[in-house]
């Protein structure tokens, strides 16, 4: 087929000269220098080119697509999990190694946020890694505590990289997640690290907190009486939005919304409060989407700070 068509593009480049030649007399008057058969001899030479050069590109594209298959090898079975993200967190790519780390079929992890399967004290630490990385452009390392779909917590060294475009603004993330060896040999004094560091949760500040996706508060640590005076047990059951201004639970009340609808963390989001006696407070809350075994986002889990009131502020 292509030596057909090879043969038909050469009879009409032969045409081609052919009139070329006939308007060249016309204009000069005289003989071409070359004559007609010279020029086809050329013609002939470089349809030889030609099809050489095809030869060699398709040998070319068979090596190209050797070497797309070996990559996709060394992708898919590499011993640590390689991700990459949209700028919001949410998994666009992931390898089979990945895949296995995060507890899930990688059909069931693109579209899904990484912040929810990281502990809620790992969630800032990621966070400001992705984002430091976006800002310089550079390399970026941390460490964190994974919790899978399925299985144990387990502690993850990650480097990541973000892709820049023209602007100099990153195009999302690349990870590349290794579990920490030493976590391996000495798992059990980590486990009683972590239950000792929850016994302390109810006695230390900042507060803990979990909602389900109606935002009514199913567990709070006894730091809530520091923040807003109130004992737990007042809490639970409420939402965090019958403890705000009506303005202000209407604002927050569509950000938990959004953060619940797309699995996506909330970040630093500065929220007022009322305590029990009706001061205000301003607290800062950080909190991550809880997913059940269906992959369904039933809940935020997550913590207040303090924050300073700012009485110049209209509230």
């Amino acid at each position: 087929m292509k030596t057909s068509k090879n043969t038909a593009e050469f009879a009409e480049l032969r045409q081609s000269t052919a009139k070329l030649l006939l308007l060249q007399r016309g204009t000069e008057g005289t003989s071409p220098k070359r004559s007609p058969l010279d020029l086809i001899e050329d013609l002939e030479a470089f349809q030889y080119e030609i099809e050489t050069q095809n030869e060699q590109l398709r040998q070319s594209q068979a090596e190209l697509v050797a070497a797309k298959d070996k990559y996709l090898d060394l992708f898919e079975l590499a011993p640590m999990g390689f991700i990459s993200l949209e700028l919001n967190g949410a998994i666009s790519e992931v390898n089979l190694t990945g895949a296995a780390m995060l507890g899930r079929e990688r059909r069931h992890l693109i579209g899904v946020s990484i912040f929810q399967f990281t502990a809620n004290e790992g969630l800032l630490v990621l966070h400001d890694c992705l984002k430091s990385t976006g800002n310089t452009g550079k390399k970026r390392g941390c460490e964190f505590e994974l919790r899978p779909s399925h299985g144990v917590p387990r502690l993850m060294h990650v480097e990541i990289m973000a892709p820049l475009d023209q602007w100099k603004r990153p195009t999302g993330y690349r990870l590349a997640m290794l579990e920490v060896p030493e976590c391996k040999k000495s798992y059990a004094e980590v486990t009683k690290r972590t239950e000792q560091y929850r016994a302390l949760l109810k006695t230390i500040t900042p507060w803990f907190w979990e909602v389900d996706q109606d935002g009514r508060c199913l567990h709070v640590s006894n730091s809530v009486k520091y923040f807003l005076g109130y004992e737990p047990e007042e809490i639970v059951g409420k939402t965090l939005f019958d403890l705000m201004p009506p303005s202000e639970a209407d604002r927050v009340s569509t950000l938990f919304r959004t953060a619940l609808d797309n699995q996506e963390p909330i970040l630093r989001l500065e929220s007022i409060y009322l305590r029990k006696g009706g001061e205000r407070v301003v607290l800062e809350t950080n909190g991550a989407p809880v997913i059940d075994g269906q992959g369904k986002c039933v809940g935020l889990r997550g913590m207040f700070n303090l924050r300073p009131f700012n009485r110049q502020s209209s509230f």
